[in-house]
């Protein structure tokens, strides 16, 4: 009889993110691949214990410190982009010279991400994204589309490397208990969201005019009508237009990107029956928490969504001078044909589900030389879901005072006031007291393991009064272990 090979212990990952200050798809997709590495195999595999966000220089430390993880991670997203054109031509902004040093870089749900106004990569892409590749246990990309555009830049040599993988935010209430029952989807209803940005490129109102003709041809046929934004930026000036044009009759939804409640979009999408949605992610994070999306055609990512999950007969051209109308006869047919369209995506988001299952055995697998005993996912609780959400947090708070958010804040003059307004409570008092509730509870159900770890989230991240130096540390180690039971309540 062979005996089971001991499991090896979580594989250690070093994150690389790209959040787009604001977005609120840039932010989830981060998130949600690290809910999906944490709840893989119940848990047991992963941790991503530390990260950095690729948009900032990325040198020779990082990299030292990204290194003595057993893997570094590029967590998802249209990364794939000019930028930095003679640096390394896409979005990780870092030399050549430092690709080359990364170890065991892992490239999870990365999108091929050119707009229509784009001419191309720099040539510098093609070199540096080969320099990250070389020594990786795992290439995937989101699509197949992307698959296939990422292999007429890079070398042939890589071709059999690059895999699908899809993003996490398609499925991501097998990850998370938060967002809703992997089989649950809204009920049929005459409710409808519309998620439509306004592209610098665009020269006049054509897109914005054919939006407010569909809202006012659905509101008649008894819609309740909702706008929502990913980014306020490029999303709210058709929410303006509407207004400025006398359509106010509808309900403005602003998704939360702050890092306080990131599942607040998958919360309120498995509300709402049938999504139209020009944005990549507007479209991914609606699919994933069950909503019926009718994408619109404005850049090829959402051709290649549309054609991966099996919904491009809904896809329309953004172009299309009959665009209004089309997103009208696009919602009565999802309103009419619900049960169907629904079955269908239910499918196509467990096939999704089950990829990615795989992906990240052979992953572990790669890493560690053992394979997993178990796939499926246990999801993610409150706790878990607030500590993944800490690096988002740190990162804004971090942008608004580089975009002067503080300087414009105080130079704006005060409003006359009658009355002192009661102080709006402190959000690091509210999760301390939060914390501290979760871990007496723990206690009373004699999970001290789990206990032990709230409490140390408690110091460590939230407690100001906790030690911060070796020495303080290890005094406060001493003292415990001196008191009855060797351990702090």
């Amino acid at each position: 009889m062979t005996t089971p090979a001991t499991p090896a212990a979580p594989a250690r990952l070093f994150s690389w993110q790209y959040y787009t200050h604001n977005n609120y798809g840039d932010a989830l997709l981060a998130e949600a691949v690290r809910y999906l590495f944490h709840s893989f195999g119940g848990q047991r595999y992963f941790r991503v214990e530390d990260g950095a966000d690729s948009r900032y220089p990325v040198g020779p430390r990082l990299v030292d410190k990204a290194n003595s993880f057993d893997a570094g991670l590029i967590a998802g997203g249209g990364v794939i982009i000019p930028r930095n054109h003679d640096l390394s031509g896409w979005a990780f902004r870092s030399s050549v010279a430092q690709a080359r040093r990364m170890r065991r870089t892992i490239v999870f749900a990365v999108g091929f991400n050119l707009y229509r106004n784009h001419r191309g990569l720099a040539p510098k892409f093609k070199e540096h994204f080969e320099a990250v590749i070389e020594g990786s246990p795992f290439v995937g990309m989101r699509n197949h589309g992307s698959i296939e555009r990422l292999k007429e830049v890079v070398d042939p040599r890589f071709h059999d490397r690059i895999v699908f993988q899809p993003c996490p935010t398609t499925f991501l209430r097998h990850l998370v208990d938060g967002a809703g029952s992997p089989d649950a989807v809204p009920g049929r209803s005459r409710r409808v969201t519309l998620q439509i940005t306004r592209s610098p490129s665009e020269k006049d109102d054509r897109v914005a005019d054919q939006v407010l003709q569909a809202c006012r041809s659905l509101r008649a046929a008894g819609y309740e009508i909702e706008l929502a934004s990913f980014f306020a930026k490029f999303d709210t000036p058709v929410v303006d237009h509407l207004r400025a044009h006398g359509f106010d009759d509808f309900t403005f939804v602003e998704m939360n990107t702050q890092g306080r409640d990131m599942l607040s979009g998958p919360r309120y999408f498995s509300q709402v029956p049938i999504v139209v949605s020009t944005r990549g992610h507007g479209a991914m994070v609606p699919f994933g928490a069950g909503s019926l999306v009718v994408p619109i055609d404005n850049s090829p990512k959402m051709v290649y969504f549309a054609r991966e999950v099996g919904i491009e007969d809904l896809l329309i051209d953004v172009d299309d001078p009959d665009l209004g109308a089309r997103i009208v006869a696009h919602v009565e047919r999802c309103h009419d044909d619900y049960d169907a369209m629904q079955d269908r995506a239910r499918k196509e988001r467990e096939r999704l589900y089950e990829v990615s299952l795989e992906n990240l055995s052979r992953i572990y697998r790669s890493l560690t030389g053992q394979a997993p005993s178990e796939r499926e996912c246990l999801p993610l609780g409150d706790l878990e879901v607030w500590l993944s959400s800490r690096l988002h947090a740190k990162t804004m708070a971090f942008e608004g005072k580089t975009r002067g958010e503080a300087a414009q804040a105080a130079a704006k003059p005060a409003a006359p006031t009658t009355s002192a307004p009661a102080p709006a409570p402190d959000r690091a008092d509210v999760a301390r007291e939060w914390l501290r509730e979760q871990r007496e509870e723990l206690y009373a159900q004699g999970d001290t393991a789990r206990a032990t770890q709230v409490r140390r989230a408690l110091e460590v991240v939230t407690d100001p009064d906790a030690p911060t130096t070796t020495v303080g540390r290890g005094a406060r180690y001493v003292r415990r272990r001196l008191r009855p039971g060797g351990e702090r309540r």
